[in-house]
């Protein structure tokens, strides 16, 4: 079945996913929607993808993939001390350019709540990428909460291996996806930032910046 994911027409029924889905939203679109915005017949796009919910998941996982590459990617070009405030800058950036990609994880979040077969797939999905964090992260930084009266500052220090890569993973995703959820709901995909927001972007930049 990931063959057939990875496909040029796999690939291709994926972009046509993702327009659709972000555009109607994941419970509005159809598969034949989607089949038609792809170029495909119907029965081609079930050859590739068993269910609507599949495609979710599997739109979910490419997205989350290359959002980690990117992360880490940018990240490793900043100096050590600004990677901190770096990673919340990149999370609201992503945020106010992608909005429709946030609703379509709640969507997933909403989906595993209710349907077993939905659970095992999105729960799988966030297994594969907090290892893949796990694997990356590690590298980049350790983060100290050590700084001036007692507030958080991006000092960074090699990763001592006091947590697993799998644990560590879990961190990362959960700092990534809840903080860009919870500025979602407050409309930060827009103009506006929440205060709270704010005063953890400056307490983690670096002193004197």
């Amino acid at each position: 079945m990931q063959a057939r994911v990875a496909s040029p027409t796999g690939q291709t029924i994926l972009d046509a996913a993702y327009r659709c889905m972000v555009r109607n939203g994941y419970a509005a679109v159809s598969m034949r929607q989607i089949a038609r915005e792809a170029g495909v017949a119907l029965s081609q796009l079930h050859y590739y993808f068993r269910s609507k919910d599949h495609l979710l998941v599997e739109v979910l996982r490419r997205t989350m993939e290359q959002h980690v590459r990117e992360t880490v990617s940018r990240l490793a070009e900043l100096p050590p001390e600004r990677r901190v405030h770096g990673l919340l800058a990149l999370i609201r950036t992503k945020l106010r350019q992608d909005p429709g990609w946030f609703r379509l994880l709640f969507d997933s979040l909403v989906l595993a709540s209710r349907d077993p077969e939905a659970r095992q797939q999105v729960r799988r999905l966030f297994q594969e990428l907090s290892e893949e964090a796990g694997r990356r992260f590690p590298q980049l930084w350790q983060m100290s909460a050590t700084g001036r009266a007692g507030t958080v500052r991006g000092r960074l220090q090699p990763w001592p291996g006091a947590l697993s890569p799998t644990a560590l993973g879990r961190v990362v995703v959960a700092t990534l996806y809840g903080l860009a959820l919870q500025l979602l709901v407050e409309g930060a995909d827009q103009a506006s930032e929440p205060l709270w927001f704010g005063e953890l972007m400056a307490a983690v930049s670096p002193a004197g910046q």
